[in-house]
């Protein structure tokens, strides 16, 4: 295949040769990564990152596939990722571009996770995260694909000293970013912003594929944590935003003054759930009503056991019918197989009982709702310090099951499942909504230690687009950024220019101080 020269020199001109049509985002960002100058790539090393869905795998792919081609033979190109599935997304899409056009499809034959060119022996091939597989390989380019999730630097770092000695050597690096300030790309970032001449570093925090919609990212947000969320579709590094909840939530809900009930209310109805222990875990009664759209928390009680005495089931049999006799209890639910037999007993002594399964799906669907009412202030719970203490230890993580709330250290949250069981009784909130409200709150929690960014350039935001305004303040609040400046006679956010009030008397810019946490306060012109 005979080439022109733009065409060996330059991505762009590689489109519009091809008929490969990049997002103009995509083609302004790869197209300064592949930069050449006198022959060579301007940039040793390049990384993009964007948000999830914004077709980095797809733009890299049209670059592996420009220089399979067009690179002097015979060309050598890995495909990295996390795994090998992951390392062919790139490869697969260059495959898709590859059948589509008659020219390219004549000249590369497409093999199982591999494409190569027999007229000129080019080779473009995958590899697994094990740095050792591509020990002896020196590529030309390396593709690596979500590397912002690698769990360590060895693949990088192997790749990268298997090109010292090219002549014409790219890395390019392709990630949303991880959840931790650290690996290849938080070092690509960190060179790229040292100044480093050889490192490019591109950053979008907003989606800009025109396939994802307003109403898919707005969906997105109700249904995800406000950290996860903040990672995959605001493309945020947060990774000390995996608290449950807050300690300011946690004593606002037990400081109202409200202590355990010594029995019920006439007229209220009242819930019951119960968490099973035997050993080292106790089992919690949690007993419960709502009233005016808050939750009350009105009984905790505790059955310690130890391995010499394990906790009595007939025990705590027994004080359920205790309390049924002070409250008028509604339904009472026995979490754990372990209550099967009370749960028969009590329902022969006419008592409202059931017995409710621990699945992951259920505790996905109830942690939400718990989330919620703190965050929201919607919950009414007495002093108690050991609940306080298993709120605060309780963390949310992100695993191959989707969301699940933890508790960190040799702390447990028995207690904190008893109250999000009765909480979550009251709840009419469908599945997967019940984060709204938590991440409202949660995405205006700062995250990281406040850093000084004096130099910080004002972002304008349109006055009459209030959406706008909360979006980016969020990112403000998400990245610790906390200084104010005097604009007129208003305080605004230094970076985001939300209107923040009027200034004080007297003052001269800059004034440094915390932008409010209550975004129901702000007011629009």
């Amino acid at each position: 295949m005979r080439l022109k020269r733009d065409v060996l020199d330059s991505f762009r001109a590689f489109c519009l040769a091809f008929n490969v049509t990049p997002y103009p985002w995509q083609l302004k960002d790869f197209g300064e990564a592949t930069r050449r100058l006198n022959g060579r790539f301007v940039y040793r090393v390049a990384g993009i990152s964007a948000p999830r869905g914004d077709g980095k795998s797809f733009a890299a792919s049209a670059v592996g596939l420009w220089r399979l081609i067009a690179g002097p033979a015979p060309q050598d190109i890995i495909s990295a990722a996390l795994d090998i599935d992951g390392a062919k997304v790139i490869i697969d899409h260059a495959s898709r571009i590859v059948r589509a056009n008659p020219d390219l499809d004549h000249v590369i034959d497409i093999q199982a996770g591999a494409l190569l060119v027999p007229s000129t022996g080019s080779r473009w091939t995958v590899v697994s995260r094990e740095h050792t597989s591509s020990r002896g390989r020196h590529p030309d380019l390396v593709l690596y694909d979500e590397c912002g999730w690698a769990r360590d630097d060895e693949l990088f770092a192997s790749l990268l000293a298997g090109q010292a000695s090219v002549p014409d050597p790219l890395m390019l690096v392709v990630s949303t970013v991880g959840r931790r300030r650290v690996g290849p790309l938080w070092n690509v970032k960190t060179l790229a912003e040292a100044g480093e001449a050889s490192v490019l570093w591109r950053w979008h925090g907003e989606n800009l594929s025109p396939r994802v919609t307003r109403e898919f990212i707005e969906r997105q947000r109700r249904l995800l944590l406000p950290g996860q969320f903040a990672r995959e579709h605001q493309n945020a590094w947060v990774d000390a935003a995996d608290s449950f909840t807050a300690a300011a939530e946690v004593d606002a809900a037990m400081g109202t003054g409200w202590t355990e009930q010594i029995e019920g209310r006439p007229g209220a109805a009242y819930v019951v759930f119960v968490d099973l222990g035997a050993v080292h875990d106790p089992s919690v009664i949690a007993i419960g009503h709502e009233d005016d759209g808050k939750a009350y928390i009105d009984r905790l009680v505790t059955f310690q056991g130890s391995r010499e005495a394990p906790v009595s089931l007939d025990a705590v049999e027994r004080t359920l019918r205790d309390l049924a006799g002070r409250f008028t209890i509604r339904l009472i639910r026995i979490e754990s197989w372990q209550g099967l037999s009370a749960v028969q007993s009590l329902q022969r002594a006419g008592l409202p009982v059931e017995l409710f399964s621990p699945t992951a799906k259920a505790h996905s669907e109830e942690w939400p709702v718990l989330a919620g009412r703190l965050s929201g202030r919607t919950l009414v719970l007495p002093p108690h310090a050991r609940l306080r203490e298993e709120l605060l230890n309780l963390v949310y993580e992100v695993g191959p099951q989707g969301v699940r709330v933890i508790d960190r250290g040799s702390v447990h949250q028995d207690h904190a499942v008893a109250v999000r069981g009765v909480v979550a009784q009251f709840s009419t909130v469908r599945p997967g909504e019940g984060w709204i409200a938590y991440a409202k709150s949660e995405a205006e929690r700062t995250s990281t230690p406040p850093t000084d960014h004096h130099d910080a350039p004002i972002v304008v935001v349109p006055e009459d687009d209030a959406a706008a305004r909360v979006q980016e303040h969020q990112r403000c609040r998400i990245s610790g950024f906390k200084r104010t400046i005097v604009v007129g006679d208003r305080l605004v956010c230094a970076k985001c220019g939300c209107p923040l009030g009027l200034a004080p008397a007297h003052a001269t810019p800059p004034i440094v101080g915390e932008c409010p946490i209550d975004i129901s306060s702000w007011r629009f012109q």
